[in-house]
């Protein structure tokens, strides 16, 4: 005897408690933390295009200076933040390929030509996206003071180890530093932020003329090797009140 086939209802039917159980599973770490990483990248670009709103209304021109350099920092540190979610594994960061792919996003958003010299070198994701954004930083600061803006030209990365040392350092082949300047005296937002970087790294940030303006991170490899603080609050606070 035939058995009676299954009306289409049913069949139906079964799809959908099937569909609607498989989406009442808990997802795994995995997807959780994926799901966090894109949610998080997407915040801060939608934080960055809300002081991009801001700048086109404010009328003095250094607010609108400063909302527009904050809105180009939160986009990247959101392209930086979604570029180490697809690429980290157990074992850490490696810098060579990461710093080549994000080279070329620096050349897409600046119209600097960048170039990269790295050697393999593994290190925690925190650490990588510490070292993107510095190099972010000076990648702007050469797009804004090495060439007329919108010109673009040379920006050269390079990444090596110097014993139990990283040394990454990124020139341009501008003008060169201003007379005098050091790192230590300069009280821009950018060079607040590598510094904040060298110090939680434990590093040292050196500026130099070298047929342009080259500026050179060093750390520790056993600190690069370990995950580095989130933090670019200045290491003092002023008291409530003062």
């Amino acid at each position: 005897m035939t058995p009676a086939k299954e009306p289409e209802s049913d069949r139906a039917l079964a799809t959908a408690a099937a569909s609607a159980a498989a989406a009442a599973r808990p997802a795994s770490r995995q997807e959780q933390d994926r799901e966090l990483d894109h949610r998080l990248a997407n915040s801060l670009q939608l934080a960055a295009d809300f002081l991009i709103f801001e700048h086109i209304r404010v009328g003095d021109p250094r607010a609108r200076t400063a909302l527009i350099e904050t809105a180009e920092r939160l986009s990247a540190v959101g392209q930086i933040h979604r570029f180490l979610a697809t690429r980290h594994q157990a074992g850490g960061i490696d810098l060579d390929p990461f710093l080549r792919e994000f080279a070329r996003l620096i050349g897409e958003a600046t119209g600097l030509d960048c170039s990269v010299d790295a050697e393999p070198a593994i290190v925690e994701a925190e650490t990588a996206q510490q070292l993107a954004i510095a190099v972010n930083e000076l990648a702007m600061n050469a797009a804004k003071h090495a060439y007329p803006w919108g010109e673009g030209g040379p920006l050269s990365i390079t990444c090596h180890r110097r014993g139990e040392q990283l040394e990454i350092s990124v020139a341009d082949a501008g003008e060169g530093l201003a007379p005098g300047f050091t790192v230590d005296r300069s009280n821009g937002l950018g060079m607040s932020i590598l510094q904040a970087i060298a110090r939680q790294l434990r590093g040292t940030l050196a500026a130099t003329n070298d047929g342009g303006a080259r500026f050179t991170l060093t750390v520790p490899l056993r600190s690069a090797a370990e995950p580095a603080s989130r933090s670019f609050a200045p290491e003092t606070h002023p008291k409530r009140g003062a």
